[in-house]
């Protein structure tokens, strides 16, 4: 067998085995943050619902009853586009990490084609 077709197969080979690598790295970091922004997300809406429902617990009126439960109800509804931007942060820098990893491969791979 020819050397030059056996050294090309193992470079490309090393290049493919160091972007799974990358990938692995890039899809680890990706699913640690959004496990840790999720507890947190978690975290604050248990909080955030206890302190309320004790709030509204204590409100001597319906009018006071309401007034708590919209504020209960504007409170969630604030921390779920929180929660919902934060992942998109997540998701949006993992896709420009993917992005960067495929045009590399590509161009170290058609170097190598050269």
């Amino acid at each position: 067998m020819d050397k030059n077709i056996v050294d090309n197969f193992s470079k490309f080979t090393e290049t493919m085995m160091d972007s799974m690598k990358k990938l692995q790295t890039i899809n680890e970091e990706t699913m640690q943050n959004l496990t840790s922004q999720q507890f947190k997300t978690a975290q604050d809406f248990v909080k955030t619902t206890s302190e309320q429902l004790e709030k509204l617990g204590k409100s001597k009126t319906v009018e006071e009853a309401v007034t708590e439960q919209t504020k209960i109800t504007s409170t969630v509804g604030q921390m779920m586009l929180d929660n919902a931007q934060a992942t998109l942060e997540v998701i949006t820098k993992s896709q420009k990490e993917l992005e960067n990893l495929i045009s590399t491969t590509v161009k170290e791979n058609m170097d190598q084609k050269a």
